[in-house]
C-alpha cells in the first residue's frame, strides 16, 4: 500500500514539475518575445514637437520662510503637470538644491555657476527630451546692480529641432528705466537667438503687466501664449507680471492657464508649444 501511494506521488510530483518548466519557458519566450521600445523613426527628423513649458515664481527663501516647502511643492507642480521646459526665479541656493533633487531628470542652468544675484533665475529642461546645444547670458541692470538673463538653446531628440529658451525676472516697483534697458537688451537677444528662423521661448516674472509684452510682439515674432498675431498680448481677469510669448509661425499653442494656488505670491503658468514640422 505505502509503496503503491509513494509511485502515485513520484507521478504527481514529476507533473508538477513539467507544467512548472513548462510555464517557466513560456514566460521566457513571452519576455524574449515582447518588443523593446521603438528608436526615433528616421521620418521623425524635422518632424513636429510639443514643448509643455511652466513659469513660477517661487518666491526666494531670502524673503519669506518656508522657501524649502515651496521648492518641494514646485517640483511638486513640474512632475503633476507633466512638464518638459521650465522657468524658475527667485530660486535661493537651498531652493534650487531642493528643486534638483526632486527633478533628477532635469538639467538646469545656470545653476550657481554665475554670481550670487544671477543665480537667481533658472532655466530646466527634461534629459530624456531635449540637449543643451548652447547656453548663455546677458546682462541687465535690476535692484541697482548688473545680473545675468540665463537662455538655453535646446535640440529635441527625435526630431533633431532647436528652440531656444529666455528665462527673465525683470526689476520690481518703480525701476521702470531699469526696466526699460532690460527689455531693449532681451529683445535684442530674442532677434539674435532667432534669426535662422528658429523658435524662441520666453518665460518669467517681467514686472509689467503688458507694457513688456507689447514691446516684444511688435519688435519680433513672439506673442503671448494664448494671443494671436493680431491681439498678441491678451490680458485676462488677475493678469499680472508673469508671461509665456512664444514664435508665432510655425507655432501652434494650448492649453495655457494661470493657476493660483498659494504656493507663492505668484501664480504657475502652464501652456503647451507645438512647433510645426519643417516645410518639405
Amino acid at each position: 500500500m505505502l509503496a503503491t501511494y509513494g509511485k502515485h506521488l513520484a507521478k504527481i510530483c514529476a507533473a508538477l514539475m513539467v507544467l512548472a518548466l513548462g510555464a517557466s519557458l513560456a514566460h521566457t519566450q513571452t519576455a524574449t518575445a515582447a518588443p523593446a521600445e521603438p528608436a526615433p523613426a528616421a521620418s521623425q527628423k524635422g518632424g513636429g514637437f510639443e514643448i509643455r513649458a511652466m513659469t513660477f515664481n517661487i518666491l526666494t527663501a531670502s524673503m519669506a520662510p518656508g522657501g524649502i516647502g515651496r521648492a518641494n511643492a514646485a517640483a511638486t507642480q513640474v512632475q503633476q503637470r507633466n512638464r518638459t521646459v521650465v522657468a524658475f526665479q527667485e530660486v535661493h541656493q537651498s531652493q534650487l538644491k531642493v528643486l534638483r533633487h526632486r527633478l533628477p531628470r532635469f538639467k538646469f542652468y545656470p545653476r550657481r555657476s554665475l554670481d550670487n544675484f544671477s543665480g537667481a533665475i533658472q532655466v530646466a529642461w527634461k534629459t530624456d527630451e531635449y540637449d543643451a546645444i548652447d547656453k548663455g547670458e546677458i546682462y541687465r541692470p535690476s535692484m541697482g546692480k548688473m545680473r545675468a538673463i540665463p537662455w538655453v538653446k535646446l535640440k529635441h531628440r527625435a526630431t533633431k529641432r532647436v528652440i531656444s529658451v529666455v528665462a527673465i525676472h525683470n526689476a520690481p516697483g518703480g525701476l521702470e528705466h531699469e526696466r526699460d534697458v532690460s527689455t531693449e537688451r532681451e529683445i535684442k537677444l530674442i532677434k539674435r537667438l532667432g534669426a535662422k528662423g528658429h523658435p524662441v521661448l520666453v518665460m518669467g516674472d517681467m514686472n509689467e503687466r503688458v507694457e513688456f509684452c507689447q514691446r516684444v510682439a511688435k519688435a519680433t515674432d513672439l506673442v503671448s501664449l494664448g494671443g494671436t498675431k493680431r491681439k498678441p498680448c491678451p490680458v485676462p481677469p488677475k493678469a499680472g507680471p508673469d508671461w509665456m510669448l512664444a514664435t508665432w509661425t510655425g507655432t501652434k499653442f494650448s492649453d495655457y492657464a494661470k493657476i493660483y494656488n498659494g504656493i507663492s505670491d505668484h501664480p504657475v503658468l502652464v501652456g503647451n508649444v507645438w512647433v510645426e514640422p519643417k516645410p518639405a
